[in-house]
């Protein structure tokens, strides 16, 4: 289907949040009476029909300055559906392209795969500002639209693929439920390198797919002992490669839930229920409103959101085979 062929009738908004997980204690309708009850108009839900099929949903708030809002639900994900399928993000960044948003909030949950031993480690309870990602084959562009491919039309690096600058002020408003008790560490890129990791299946990875990637990570941190160590999370991670082509900032919190499967003697469930109905739920909420209310739309040249998306010479083009 051309994705010409379909009119966007959702709301526009600069900034916006597609976070799940962390909120996966509390209820799309209580979420939704929580932000209202700090202040946020909601102005009503749609479901916009797309060139790849019906739709996130789309809920629309307006903040007490007027910024205009939007929140997708768990990633855009529908009850019953695989949520970190490629057909469900290309719905989802398909809405936030045709929506205006520049600004793109997004907080996960992981299982952290420490090889590492310490009082720094990562844990269940922290949070963590991851700073790089594991691509796959799901990380593509929208078909049907002028962005269906970065190649040859682009060069797209990917150094820094989450947002510094936005990444500081969560960092900051991350560091309030440190000193209130609700959030045991946050960890940052000075240190501890972590990369975001998602399962190729639609359960938990085995035990071989975990001591891989602490091998990996250990065999890593040791080539470079002059930059902090290496370790990954284990979850949710949306297309930062389409939100770099569309000119989106991605700014990335994740919580960690649990220790990544054969990490621990420390069951997956034992750690993950107690904070997702608990203090992940009540840090969620107040960190989404918060943030949402106040983030910036980054215009600076340094950001490398902007200067690592290249305009490749013409001649890339016309040595392809053109399009009928």
């Amino acid at each position: 289907m051309n994705g010409t062929n379909i009119q966007y009738d959702g709301p526009q908004a600069s900034i916006a949040s597609v976070t799940g997980s962390p909120l996966w204690g509390v209820s799309v309708e209580d979420t939704i009476k929580a932000w209202v009850a700090r202040g946020w108009e909601h102005t009503g839900n749609c479901r916009p029909m797309t060139p790849y099929g019906l739709g996130p949903l789309v809920v629309h708030f307006i903040a007490a300055d007027g910024r205009d809002i939007i929140w997708i639900p768990s990633y855009g994900g529908e009850a019953g559906s695989d949520f970190l399928y490629d057909q469900t993000l290309k719905r989802v960044f398909w809405v936030l392209w045709k929506a205006g948003v520049k600004v793109l909030l997004v907080g996960g949950t992981s299982g952290v795969a420490e090889w590492r031993k310490g009082e720094n480690i990562i844990r269940p309870g922290d949070i963590v500002l991851p700073t790089d990602f594991r691509t796959t084959r799901d990380h593509r562009g929208l078909p049907g639209t002028e962005f269906a491919t970065v190649w040859p039309k682009y060069d797209l690096t990917l150094e820094d693929p989450f947002c510094t600058e936005l990444s500081a002020l969560i960092e900051e408003e991350a560091r309030k439920y440190v000193a209130q008790g609700l959030i045991g560490k946050v960890h940052t890129s000075r240190d501890v390198r972590v990369a975001l990791v998602v399962p190729d299946g639609i359960t938990y990875e085995t035990n071989f797919d975990i001591e891989m990637w602490q091998a990996t990570c250990a065999t890593i941190s040791q080539m470079k002992p002059d930059l902090p160590p290496r370790v990954t999370l284990h979850g949710d991670c949306i297309n930062p490669v389409l939100a770099r082509l569309l000119g989106i900032h991605v700014a990335y919190y994740h919580m960690v839930a649990n220790w990544a499967q054969g990490a621990s003697d420390v069951g997956i469930v034992d750690t993950l229920y107690p904070l997702y109905l608990g203090s992940f739920t009540k840090v969620a909420l107040e960190m989404e409103w918060n943030l949402l209310s106040s983030l910036p739309l980054p215009d600076g040249e340094s950001c490398a959101c902007i200067k690592s998306l290249h305009i490749a010479p013409e001649v890339f083009s016309e040595a392809m085979t053109q399009g009928g």
